[in-house]
């Protein structure tokens, strides 16, 4: 019997054969198509037949000239570059694919491939990268010489100086090109995507270390695809101390590196030099509450015999949490209160720093030591972040909302409103609930699909919102309380379903002070007692939240559609409108009046008019238990 390792050669070799025939079999479809002049087709099948056998230079070499051919220049010459890996020895190769770089800009590489050439066994080879590298060259050293001039009359310039470091960087000058760059990221310190050209031409001049520390600094700040970008390129290693102070030389006002560096000088109990990066931090950045707080601790754990400094650690913390909300802010705190254990205000911040890093237990219990304190104020606050959070831990909770209004548009008040009995399943985030639905009108005259005229009771699940989307669906019961004057069922089944999304921005809240604000809703939902419709809702308010009081004005903007094309579902709406809330009403309440100018989508029936104006007002009110 032969050997595991024998059968697997065997077997890999018979796929290799299996591989390469069927490669053969395209590739000659390939060629077909070339030769009748269907390029695309003839590009796909050399693709195809490519990723079947990738070891075919000749095929490759084929497939880089169609691509050319078909004005795709810089595919043809990522082509013609693997075919050069694999046949290092062909200068007529090298040539071409010099030209092509010189063409696709990127002419370091080309002027490389052109020098080393000047040294190529043929001739004729040697004559033509000789001639063509000495007017490249020339042309780009004229180039150089103008720009220098022009550097040194506006030295304040960071495009002249990045266009220098371009032309210095065609030419394989390396090192000139990283000075210039860091002259014009010196002059430019928003444009970040510097610290990459640093690291590319520092690593082409082989000086790891500085490329090292430019790509440290490019990660450790703002915009994130440029952080990202250079995170990619960092080595798999954490950076070393020496690379994060290169990195502060090239990058100074950079904070977030300052601060990573001070934090990691604290690990390696090196504490002097940790304040001595923080009190040269807070010059460029005296509001850092984070890097304020460390140095405030590290100064209150040698205090002098008159300040044990924990009030200003006290003070210190609170301004990192209004900044930062990072675990160190919570250590301070924690190390606070157990100087301290009866203060109300460090247990309160000690819950809002829970909840900001969604530990939202351990929040709902220091809110609840927090409200059992002596301070009205902080007891009240304490207990409104409680009440705000338990709900959402509980293994039952009970919500309700309701909303009645009255419509101009059909002289008629509506109401909807539901009670939900929602229980947690444990190991999971999904909440089954017992259900009940008012959707309904005080008349007769209603249409159809405004007001159903029923209670709903159902059984649902719904899953927890997530990034502002969130699904739900349920089946249940639905009674028509009028259905029994007009003589037909009182009782049908009932089924739905949805999906939610729901975003708002600026000071939407009428707990907020004032500002503009902008809020979001979509939703789509099934319903079976339409013939089985889908309906989707999209609303959208832009405003204006008037200072100092719970006042909104705004602009509706709502779109309304259905599967099923249906004429009452397809409409949209907009106008202004109010909401305010009288100080005398409880904070889940509030009032609210739109004016909306309405247009139908479909045709219709031809009798109720396309266009509508409509006046609402009513109450929206919920609460949670």
């Amino acid at each position: 019997m032969l050997p595991p390792r024998a059968i697997a050669a065997i077997f890999a070799f018979a796929v290799s054969l299996y591989s390469q025939g069927a490669a053969r079999e395209v590739l000659d479809a390939a060629y077909a198509h070339q030769q009748a002049a269907r390029l695309d087709e003839a590009r796909q099948a050399f693709a195809h037949a490519l990723e079947l056998d990738a070891d075919n230079s000749n095929a490759r070499l084929d497939y880089a000239y169609l691509l050319l051919r078909i004005g795709e220049t810089v595919a043809g010459r990522d082509q013609f570059k693997l075919v050069l890996a694999k046949r290092p020895s062909e200068e007529r190769l090298a040539l071409e694919y010099a030209y092509l770089c010189y063409e696709t800009n990127r002419r370091p590489e080309a002027f490389e491939i052109f020098l080393r050439l000047k040294q190529a066994k043929d001739e004729q080879i040697r004559a033509q990268a000789t001639e063509t590298f000495k007017r490249l060259d020339a042309g780009l050293q004229t180039e150089i010489a103008r720009w220098t001039e022009a550097a040194a009359m506006s030295p304040g310039s960071y495009s002249v100086h990045e266009e220098l470091a371009h032309l210095l960087e065609d030419r394989n000058d390396w090192i000139a090109a990283a000075a210039e760059y860091r002259l014009a990221f010196g002059l430019k310190l928003d444009k970040r995507s510097f610290l990459l050209d640093i690291a590319r031409v520092e690593r082409e001049a082989l000086r790891l270390d500085y490329a090292n520390a430019a790509l440290l600094a490019a990660s450790r700040h703002d915009p994130p695809t440029v952080a990202e970008e250079a995170r990619e390129q960092l080595p798999a290693r954490y950076p070393y101390v020496y690379e994060f102070r290169m990195g502060i030389e090239m990058d100074p006002l950079n904070v977030p590196l300052r601060r990573e560096l001070a934090f990691l000088l604290l690990k390696m109990h090196r504490e002097p030099e940790a304040v001595e990066v923080l009190t040269a931090l807070l010059k460029i950045a005296p509001e850092d509450a984070l890097s304020v707080a460390q140095l405030a601790f590290l100064k209150a754990q040698k205090p002098n015999p008159n300040d044990t400094g924990l009030s200003a650690v006290q003070d210190l913390a609170a301004r990192s949490l209004e900044k930062g909300y990072l675990n160190d802010a919570l250590k301070y705190l924690r190390q606070l209160h157990e100087a301290n254990p009866d203060d109300a205000s460090t247990m309160l911040r000690l819950g809002w720093a829970y909840n900001m890093l969604k530990q939202d237990r351990d929040a709902v219990q220091w809110f609840d030591l927090a409200r059992k304190g002596s301070d009205p104020k902080l007891a009240a606050e304490a207990d409104r972040a409680y009440r705000n959070l338990r709900p959402a831990l509980a293994n039952v909770r009970l919500t309700a909302w309701v909303l009645p209004f009255f419509s101009s548009r059909w002289n008629q008040v509506f109401s909807y409103g539901q009670a939900k009995l929602e229980f947690k399943i444990p190991f999971t985030s999904l909440r089954p609930y017992l259900s009940a639905r008012l959707v309904g009108d005080l008349g007769t005259g209603a249409p159809r699909g405004l007001s159903e005229r029923a209670v709903v009771a159902a059984v649902g699940l719904a899953t927890p919102r997530r990034r502002g989307w969130m699904a739900w669906g349920e089946a249940g019961e639905s009674w028509q309380y009028f259905a029994s004057q007009q003589g037909v069922a009182t009782l049908k089944p009932d089924y739905r379903a949805g999906a939610n999304f729901a975003r708002s921005f600026g000071t939407a809240n009428l707990d907020t002070e004032g500002g503009p604000f902008a809020t979001s809703t979509f939703d789509a939902v099934y319903l079976s007692r339409f013939n089985n419709d889908t309906i989707f809702y999209s609303q959208n308010r832009f405003g204006l939240h008037l200072s100092n009081s719970p006042v909104q004005i705004y602009w509706n903007l709502n779109l309304t559609g259905d599967l099923q094309r249906t004429d009452w579902a397809n409409y949209f709406e907009l106008g202004p409108g109010l909401r305010w809330r009288p100080p005398s009403l409880p904070k889940s309440l509030y009032l609210f009046a739109d004016a909306v100018y309405g247009r139908r989508l479909l045709q219709g029936d031809g009798v109720t008019p396309r266009r509508y104006f409509d006046i609402r007002a009513g109450v929206w009110y919920a609460f949670t238990y």
